[in-house]
């Protein structure tokens, strides 16, 4: 009896053992191809089975995710190095700015008796002036520091300073009693974009300007240039000053921009939103929360609605609940050289280490 001998099927031999079966490999659809484009680990390993040991492929692409992250970390510090930096020069150019023209009004009056003394700081100062003014246009100048500052305002960096307001806003509007299609008239000086209030632009209307604008939307103006509205029609029910009034080097000039804000907000009801770095409040040696609320009460700010205080920020809304005062009345020994008496002269109030001057 003839025996039919049939065919042995040859069983390939695997890295894991002879007899193996080898592993069915998904299909990956066009769907998923598009994903992979965008997140490639994610598609890598739900292609790989939980009992597979991660492949040098895998170990490849975990490197490479991982080098972005650090990629994206250093380009966040790179954007705050260049931020401060900026914010440092400028307060030192305000200062030599203001040097010179406190000597100068010293000299028109007949007041400046050490001559010779003011010439050589003068030429310092116009000496430093010109070196502060190089090393900001080797930055990329004021167009570069607010396109650093867009990117660091940006959502993926949970930089937008808007989102604490919301919600004050939204009881604010209820409080007001807004009929529907009224919406609350909003200024937003220095705006890095005009699309932060975006969400609510059913009930809240934005008038953004700024110096230096990165968006056409946004209106080319100096706030203090700005004509103060005639009427009560025209006034704004919320001034945003965010990130804004640190940045102006002169304290005469950030009291200014304070004290002009309550001239454009409505009396007794309009919000002043103002934010400041954490340390500006917290690691001075001459100023503090106490005296921001003083400083405030006496432009008529006299209640704080509310204030948080995050990690790098501190976050304020005011009531301006009295009429915008008028210009402080000037000594006449301040007179006679063109410069108002302060209201709050600099004062040591924290004399610790390592404190910001």
């Amino acid at each position: 009896m003839a025996v039919k001998r049939t065919k042995r099927k040859n069983t390939p031999v695997t890295a894991s053992g002879a007899g193996r079966q080898q592993p069915v490999i998904p299909t990956i659809t066009s769907a998923a191809a598009a994903a992979a484009a965008a997140d490639p680990l994610s598609l890598l390993k739900s292609l790989t089975r939980p009992d597979t040991l991660t492949t040098s492929a895998t170990s490849s692409l975990l490197a490479v995710t991982s080098s972005k992250a650090v990629a994206r970390k250093k380009s966040s510090l790179a954007t705050a190095q260049l931020i401060r930096r900026y914010h440092t020069l400028n307060k030192e150019l305000s200062k030599c700015l203001a040097r010179i023209d406190a000597k100068k009004k010293q000299s028109d009056s007949g007041l400046d008796t050490q001559k010779s003394v003011t010439s050589e700081q003068t030429a310092a100062d116009l000496a430093r002036i010109v070196e502060i003014r190089q090393e900001m246009d080797d930055l990329g100048g004021l167009d570069m520091y607010q396109k650093a500052s867009t990117l660091g305002q940006s959502k993926q960096r949970g930089g937008d300073s808007s989102k604490w307001l919301i919600p004050i806003l939204e009881d604010y509007h209820r409080q007001l009693g807004k009929k529907a299609g009224t919406p609350l008239r909003l200024l937003d000086i220095g705006a890095l974009s005009p699309h932060n209030y975006q969400k609510q632009s059913s009930w809240i209307h934005t008038t953004p300007i700024d110096l230096n604008p990165q968006d056409p939307l946004i209106t080319k103006m100096d706030f203090l240039e700005m004509p103060v509205p005639k009427d009560q029609e025209h006034l704004f029910n919320v001034v945003c000053l965010s990130l804004v009034v640190n940045f102006v080097g002169d304290p005469t000039q950030r009291g200014e921009i304070l004290r002009y804000s309550a001239r454009f907000l409505v009396p007794g009801t309009g919000i002043l939103y103002l934010v400041l770095p954490l340390p500006c409040i917290q690691n001075s040696r001459y100023f503090d929360h106490e005296l921001l609320l003083e400083m405030m009460t006496s432009l008529g700010y006299t209640t704080l609605v509310n204030h948080h205080f995050a990690k790098k920020l501190a976050y304020y809304a005011f009531r301006l609940d009295a009429a915008a005062p008028k210009e402080q009345k000037r000594h006449s020994s301040m007179a006679r050289t063109n410069i108002a008496a302060p209201m709050f002269p600099k004062k040591l109030r924290h004399d610790k280490p390592n404190r910001n001057k």
